[in-house]
């Protein structure tokens, strides 16, 4: 689950502007996503929109999806590799053009945004936000928080750590300001804002992340999904 080729300038780059992610190989197989996800929403039934990148998209093969998810009648659109810039992208462009009403979103993304702040992450990932309340209106949206990744610590760990603190603080049941602007008359009820701490006993006591956890150390294995992602199915039975 990678990020587009080479470094971006920090000093211009914004995961708050939206991007279509680059089709390095040809095979269009990103466009080819995106477009089937659109044409899906249109006559989707589904109550909860799942979206993100690949751990998203690979939780649909899981036991905890197919046993337990799935029958809360969900949707899953989630593209491997994505980036904070390549959801809101998404958002913006059809994916989210449901004729029947979702009522939860679940929202997972960021780890692939490597050289990011995680300011920069945490902005995108609000807008992210801004876009699903604004076209999607009453719906309630579920933000887990970003997974450690590494078999040893690493400054991807730290960065994903500092986006979750300020995920925690800013998604708080009750009314708080956009955190880019300093107009109050923008403060909104959080209080169908769910941020689920989801990266918590990951790490184990001598720092080290488990294979039988995350197979490479950043995708989760069928019990490691069932283990870290069990509370997501927990807070949509208790929404639902």
């Amino acid at each position: 689950m990678t990020g587009d080729a080479g470094k971006l300038d920090n000093s211009t780059f914004s995961c708050k502007v939206p991007q279509i992610k680059s089709d390095v190989v040809g095979d269009d197989r990103w466009g080819c996503m995106h477009r089937r996800y659109v044409a899906e929403a249109k006559v989707s039934e589904a109550e909860v929109l799942f979206i993100g990148d690949s751990i998203i998209q690979q939780l649909q093969f899981s036991t905890l999806w197919t046993e337990k998810i799935n029958s809360l009648h969900c949707v899953n659109f989630g593209i491997g590799g994505d980036r904070v810039e390549h959801v809101l992208w998404r958002v913006l462009n059809g994916e989210l053009e449901f004729t029947v009403p979702i009522k939860v979103v679940v929202l997972f993304v960021g780890t692939n945004n490597t050289d990011c702040t995680a300011q920069n992450i945490f902005e995108g990932i609000c807008e992210i936000v801004r876009v699903i309340k604004e076209k999607l209106g009453n719906v309630t949206v579920i933000l887990p928080t970003l997974l450690p990744r590494g078999q040893f610590p690493n400054p991807n760990r730290v960065r994903n750590l500092e986006v979750n603190v300020l995920l925690m603080n800013h998604f708080k049941n009750g009314p708080v300001v956009s955190p880019d602007s300093n107009d109050t008359n923008k403060e909104k009820d959080l209080s169908s804002f769910h941020v689920i701490p989801i990266h918590e006993d990951i790490i184990q006591s001598d720092q080290t992340i488990s294979h039988y956890i995350m197979y490479d150390y950043l995708h989760l294995t069928n019990q490691g999904y069932y283990k870290i992602f069990k509370p997501i199915y927990e807070k949509l039975q208790y929404l639902l």
